[in-house]
């Protein structure tokens, strides 16, 4: 059964994933920050033990491993995943973890949907796309920014969710919508 905190670090892992693809070297990568609408980095410092325990083999594909470390509330997934290209990527996370993305995502969108309604007034977002998101839905919101940042994009990172998308029999256009989140809340909600 996945709870609260495993919703926590699928999207994380998803974001990683999305994020840091291995197909890009890491003096390609401009931003290695989170510039988040909070000071949480400068939080405390965190003190719990590293957990040393033999991770534990769940399942293996082509171009991806899946294990679990930890034990207990402090279990959770590690993904190793390696390939060519984005597609390769995507395609092993979307095959390890497709009964994971199938229940945790649609929780994900309604969490972050209310999340953001919410707390429309107080987002930075531009007036105009507060009025689209008002009046169309954060699904129509989200398409806009995408269409925004996508010739900014690396092409990769689209190909990592098309196989996210493919792999994991799951609808492209929510995976591509679910990676806009963080361009309209800036880093603000949390799980």
């Amino acid at each position: 059964m996945f709870d609260q905190s495993h919703l926590s670090y699928l999207l994380f892992g998803l974001f990683l994933l999305i994020q840091t693809s291995s197909s890009h070297k890491i003096s390609d990568i401009k931003n290695l920050g989170a510039f988040c609408a909070n000071d949480t980095a400068f939080g405390d410092p965190n003190l719990n033990p590293i957990d040393t325990t033999e991770p534990r083999l769940i399942n293996r594909v082509e171009n991806g491993t899946l294990y679990k470390i930890g034990s207990g509330e402090d279990e959770i997934w590690l993904v190793h995943l390696y390939g060519n290209t984005g597609y390769d990527f995507g395609y092993a996370y979307g095959t390890l973890l497709r009964d994971q993305i199938h229940k945790m995502l649609p929780r994900a969108w309604a969490h972050f949907e209310q999340e953001i309604m919410d707390a429309l007034k107080d987002l930075k977002i531009p007036k105009w796309l507060e009025e689209i998101i008002v009046n169309q839905g954060l699904r129509a919101g989200l398409d806009v920014q995408n269409d925004l940042v996508k010739n900014y994009m690396d092409p990769e990172i689209y190909a990592e969710m098309r196989g996210i998308a493919d792999a994991a029999q799951y609808d492209y256009k929510t995976i591509v919508q679910l990676h806009m989140l963080g361009e309209i809340t800036r880093g603000k909600f949390y799980i």
